[in-house]
């Protein structure tokens, strides 16, 4: 017998973490960056979740499960019922449209009108599912999934939204031919790292200039204090305090960048990324060779300025002091075309690609 089961107790949930970890190590390519969050989510201590409806399904056959995921509702984006951290085994199509017809029934019930599938709560914790490159090991915080997860959602007509990355190879003097820029934008502009000693202080500047900066993304809904502070705090267990660097001008925050290492060097493929990893590289001092720009964002009447150039030009320095060699960018809409544009003309390709699932409620 095939059904949709809500995991609403503490032994369902473990049953789906333990599918999850069982899947990972099958596949022995991807790290799983999710399966921490996961057990946070389910203990009901993230203060992000909070004020989210939040439901775990697993579609099970003769009690074993075949595919798993979790819907997710807030009233800040209402016109979406999400499907987020869905993983599935190989040749169960038939499974994977269960759930989604399970997701819409979610999102009946909430007043959806959509159902949307590859993002995570909110854009800041992910979007999109890995579409190329299946071979690769995913980098820190990107999505790592077989082929047959896009053919599945394809298989019932869903809309698609595409993603991009960028790489580039080597941290030379490519930033070199910028040099008078950079020192008329130094000139313009303060720039200052994250300071962890009035962490509280510059957490808000991040929230209020994300807030600022991303109102016209897609998907990009208000964020709290409460939830930043959460997330960084989590965040710079791992993260130096030149990782997070603000721009200011007369005083004003008016841009910023993020970056880190991509931790998932630390993880051997098919395992779940966790703080044990953090530990052992620095007991064994192994170095982790690529850095990842997670996000940047400039308020919109400084844009034009060239202040991009400035901030990418601090990560490319602390990239190099803190011993990587080479460099990753996050998923970036690709109907993004400044961003875009920006990371053609710097970086040496496009990389992975990654979509977003949309399925109107019916």
């Amino acid at each position: 017998m095939t059904e949709v089961i809500r995991a609403d107790s503490r032994a369902l949930q473990k049953k789906l973490l333990d599918f999850r970890k069982k899947l990972y190590s099958g596949q022995g390519i991807y790290v799983d960056n999710n399966y921490y969050m996961l057990k946070e989510i389910f203990s009901g201590k993230l203060n992000f979740t909070k004020n989210m409806s939040v439901c775990p399904l697993m579609v099970t056959e003769n009690g074993e499960i075949i595919c798993c995921g979790i819907t997710a509702y807030t009233k800040e984006l209402p016109e979406y019922i999400q499907l987020c951290f869905f993983e599935s085994l190989p040749d169960r199509a038939d499974a994977a449209e269960m759930l989604v017809r399970e997701t819409e029934k979610i999102g009946k019930e909430h007043g959806c009108s959509k159902v949307v599938i590859g993002l995570y709560g909110h854009v800041n914790y992910g979007l999109g599912l890995l579409d190329s490159h299946f071979e690769k090991k995913n980098s820190f915080s990107s999505p790592g999934n077989p082929a047959y997860y896009n053919d599945y959602f394809r298989s019932l007509g869903c809309s698609e939204t595409g993603l991009s990355s960028y790489f580039t190879s080597k941290l030379d003097d490519r930033l070199k031919r910028f040099d008078r820029l950079i020192a008329k934008l130094k000139r313009s502009y303060e720039f200052r790292c994250f300071d962890k000693s009035r962490f509280t202080e510059y957490a808000k500047i991040y929230t209020d200039l994300n807030n600022s900066c991303f109102t016209e993304h897609r998907y990009y809904y208000k964020r709290s204090y409460e939830d930043d502070c959460e997330m960084l705090k989590t965040l710079f267990l791992f993260m130096k305090e030149d990782s997070l660097v603000f721009a200011y001008h007369n005083g004003k925050p008016v841009g910023f960048i993020m970056w880190y290492p991509d931790w998932n060097e630390l993880a051997a493929p098919g395992e779940a990324f966790g703080t044990k990893h953090f530990f052992l590289n620095l007991l064994k001092g192994k170095s982790i060779r690529t850095g990842k720009v997670m996000e940047y964002g400039v308020l919109k009447e400084y844009r034009s300025s060239g202040l991009p150039m400035a901030l990418i030009k601090h990560v490319y320095d602390s990239m190099k002091k803190q011993g990587c060699v080479q460099m990753e960018t996050s998923w970036i809409l690709d109907e993004n075309t400044d961003s875009n544009s920006f990371c053609k003309a710097l970086c040496d390709e496009t990389y992975k690609k990654y979509v977003v699932y949309e399925k109107d409620i019916v």
